[in-house]
């Protein structure tokens, strides 16, 4: 038998404990019958204050160990720093004006793109997203099934995100009832028309949802999904379990990022010093924290199984916590 999780231990205790104060408030008894505070009874007043501190308590439990950390970083939350008079955003803008570009890669390379997690888009659920330069409806249709469209109604422009209800596999335009077929974009059904027009059609983007992650495919030249992302089976069968995410908003090309992750060479010199001696540059190689470091050990790898067709790069990197003296 599978032993409960943490998570639900706290809210049957919630749960428990909540209805305990509130039978004792309604039935008008004496906290003191139950837990006596030297031989007196608790009034009302001070028994409803208990009871919200109590709550209140249990709720900052419930945040604590069950629900999933949420944090979202600026683009002038990182990598800058402030100045005597002058803001980290301010500092972060004068940066942007001074950076010299040369030749730059395209846009967004070709390739599958995160659009949301599969726990942010509920059953009948629309959202208007701004991905890849685009504005797109993202929507999980009756069926269970996630779709993503372009945003506007080829009608009249309007955001079929911003309003919009989903019914069935499609999206109805909030100005005069459109609906839009999520697999293909076709428009089946204009309230007031007798025959829907063969223009009548919104792109739909290629897209899976696969490792708790709705998923768009993007390519420069418009072609079809070349290869297909690898099911993680420890996240399909539950065997990782979500805890939270960090997201942070950069300065930086997109290309920039997975070649930063396989630069292993720059971990032992940059990230050795702890996380207590903080993102200054300036201050990390502090003496005051030099008592406990980090160590890396990298190596380069290649896994030639990826999926059909792809051969992928994978960093292999071993850290961990050197102590002088240790």
């Amino acid at each position: 038998m599978e032993r409960p999780n943490i998570s639900s231990l706290l809210k049957t205790s919630a749960v428990l404990l909540v209805s305990l104060i509130a039978g004792l408030l309604l039935t008008g008894r004496h906290f003191a019958d139950f837990v006596p505070v030297d031989g007196a009874a608790l009034s009302r007043p001070a028994l409803c204050v208990l009871s919200a501190l109590l709550l209140f308590a249990l709720v900052w439990l419930y945040r604590l160990f069950c629900v999933p950390m949420e944090l979202l970083r600026g683009a002038d939350d990182a990598g800058y720093i402030t100045q005597t008079g002058r803001t980290r955003a301010q500092v972060a803008n004068e940066v942007r004006r001074r950076r010299k570009t040369g030749d730059l890669p395209p846009v967004y390379p070709n390739g599958w793109y995160r659009v949301l997690d599969s726990h942010m888009l509920a059953r009948g659920e629309v959202k208007n997203v701004t991905m890849l330069g685009e504005q797109v409806a993202v929507f999980r249709g009756e069926d269970g099934q996630a779709h993503v469209v372009d945003a506007y109604c080829p009608h009249l422009g309007a955001n079929l995100a911003v309003g919009g209800r989903v019914v069935g596999g499609c999206i109805e335009c909030p100005f005069h009832g459109w609906q839009f077929r999520g697999e293909d974009g076709k428009c089946v059904r204009i309230p007031y028309a007798e025959r829907v027009p063969e223009f009548a059609q919104i792109k739909p983007w290629p897209s899976c949802e696969l490792n708790g992650m709705v998923l768009v495919w993007y390519h420069c030249d418009g072609m079809d999904p070349t290869w297909q992302i690898p099911e993680q089976e420890e996240i399909t069968l539950k065997k990782w379990i979500y805890r939270g995410r960090t997201e942070h908003f950069i300065n930086s090309h997109i290309q920039e990022i997975p070649e930063n992750a396989a630069d292993i060479a720059h971990l032992s010199h940059l990230h050795t010093p702890s996380i207590l001696s903080g993102v200054d540059l300036r201050y990390t190689n502090s003496k005051v924290w030099d008592f406990v470091r980090h160590h890396w050990e990298g190596c380069p790898c290649l896994e030639a199984e990826l999926s059909p067709g792809l051969m992928g790069a994978c960093v292999c990197v071993l850290a961990g916590l050197a102590v002088p003296g240790g």
